[in-house]
């Protein structure tokens, strides 16, 4: 795959403070030369990328000696191509797709969650007089073939009452999903509840959703991962969790700064009262699940990835099911 040009954002010293989260993470500045390393996102900007660039502008990864680079996504699933294949160290991927990649050979582990509750959900216009789940019978449903949200909308339609059969499903590319949703071509499509349904809310459209975690539907998503040759050195994965974690307590701590800093990093982000939003919804509702209440930021929870794998063994296509031991580690996040 073709990897975007890194963006590095500016790198003053990191400031005191910012919670919790930091204490006991930073390390004493080291006298070594920087250690390289890219992490590739699983798409474009959105607000929860932003502790990325926080981390950059405040000097976190710097000070754990991490000279980070970052670069666009294009989808989870290219996305942990590109880890598996060793383009890039690191990655951000949706945790629906690792079985498959898991059954298709790579060797590739979640070793850091973010998003513990998936933010995916179907969006639709107000207008059209859907209010129920139900109502989408004998409507047209528009998603991206291979896309991580591809194979949960019949896990939906099951879980929430929907004759499938009675769904048009319409295949669109990624690139085109919202604007033909917008346009009319069909009358709901996936979405980021933290990311697409707030940016299309903002350009005047009146919409409304069905959130996936408001129906027994709260999988595991985004999470950041590398490869067994990778998460062998573990002083480096050590690092990188630390500076990360440091970085989501400044973004929590400022919302409002980290808009500022994202935009400046990314003229073409979503303008900042849009990335406050998104950021409200992802520590609100999807840094957490049921089952890690109360424990680290990043650690993952058994019951999680097992119900996750279940379900995309179920509804995702897969010929055979994946343990998910294999998926992930908490190796290197210290329980409570």
């Amino acid at each position: 795959m073709t990897i975007m040009t890194p963006i590095i954002a500016r790198r003053p010293l990191l400031r005191a403070g910012a919670g919790a989260l930091v204490a006991g993470l930073a390390r004493p500045a080291l006298a070594a030369p920087a250690l390289p390393a890219t992490i590739t996102l699983d798409w474009r900007i959105s607000g929860y990328h932003t502790p990325f660039f926080v981390g950059l502008d405040r000097g976190i990864f710097a000070r754990e000696g991490l000279e980070l680079k970052v670069n666009f996504g294009t989808g989870s699933r290219n996305t942990v191509l590109a880890v598996a294949s060793n383009n890039t160290t690191f990655g951000l991927a949706d945790a629906s797709v690792l079985p498959a990649a898991a059954l298709q050979g790579a060797t590739v582990k979640m070793f850091c969650g973010y998003l513990l509750t998936t933010s995916f959900g179907v969006m639709f216009k107000r207008a059209s007089g859907i209010q129920k789940p139900k109502d989408l019978e004998g409507r047209s449903y528009g998603d991206s073939p291979g896309s991580a949200t591809y194979g949960l909308w019949p896990a939906f339609a099951k879980r929430s009452g929907i004759d499938i059969s009675k769904v048009k499903l319409v295949n669109v590319s990624p690139a085109a999903m919202n604007s033909a949703f917008i346009d009319g071509q069909f009358d709901a499509t996936y979405t980021a509840m933290n990311g697409s349904f707030i940016t299309l809310s903002h350009r005047g459209n009146d919409l409304a959703a069905f959130d996936y975690a408001d129906y027994d539907l709260g999988l595991m998503s985004l999470g950041m991962i590398a490869t067994d040759a990778t998460l062998a050195n573990k002083d480096l994965v050590r690092r990188f969790v630390a500076a990360w974690r440091a970085s989501l307590a400044e973004t929590i701590a400022d919302p409002a700064r980290a808009a500022a800093v994202t935009r400046t990093a990314n003229p073409d982000a979503a303008p900042a009262d849009e990335l406050i939003e998104m950021m409200a919804d992802t520590f609100k509702k999807r840094i957490v699940s049921k089952a890690t209440a109360g424990q680290p930021v990043g650690w993952m929870a058994p019951e999680d990835w097992a119900f996750t794998a279940r379900m995309m063994a179920e509804y995702g296509g897969l010929r055979d099911r994946v343990v998910p031991e294999s998926l992930y580690t908490n190796d290197f996040v210290a329980t409570a």
